[in-house]
C-alpha cells in the first residue's frame, strides 16, 4: 500500500498540527501500548483528522487495544488495519 502512512503515537506528540497530504490517502495511527489518559488528550484531534481523511476519500484506522470512540475505526492489530483499508478501497471502487 504505497499510499498508506503508518505513524506511532508517543507521549511526546499530541498531534495538534496533524494534516493530510495529497500523496497519501490512507493513514494508520498505531496506539499500541498507549495509556488511555494519553489517548484522551489526542482523541479530538483524531476525530477531526478522520473526518478530513474521509472527506478526501481515504481511510483513517487506529490500532489500539482500547475502543475509546465509536466514531473512529479502531482495530487491535496492524494487519487488521491494512485489511480494513483494503475493504474500504473495494467499497469505494464499487460506489
Amino acid at each position: 500500500m504505497s499510499n498508506t502512512l503508518v505513524f506511532k503515537l508517543s507521549d511526546e506528540n499530541n498531534f495538534s498540527n496533524i494534516t493530510s497530504s495529497g500523496d497519501i490517502k490512507n493513514y494508520i495511527a498505531d496506539l499500541s501500548g498507549v495509556e488511555l489518559a494519553t489517548i484522551d488528550l489526542v482523541k479530538n484531534n483524531f476525530v477531526k483528522f478522520g473526518a478530513l481523511v474521509k472527506k478526501g476519500n481515504g481511510s483513517f484506522i487506529i490500532v489500539s487495544d482500547i475502543n475509546f470512540d465509536e466514531n473512529l475505526n479502531i482495530v487491535p492489530t496492524l494487519q487488521e488495519a491494512y485489511d480494513f483499508i483494503d475493504m474500504e478501497e473495494i467499497e469505494r471502487q464499487l460506489n
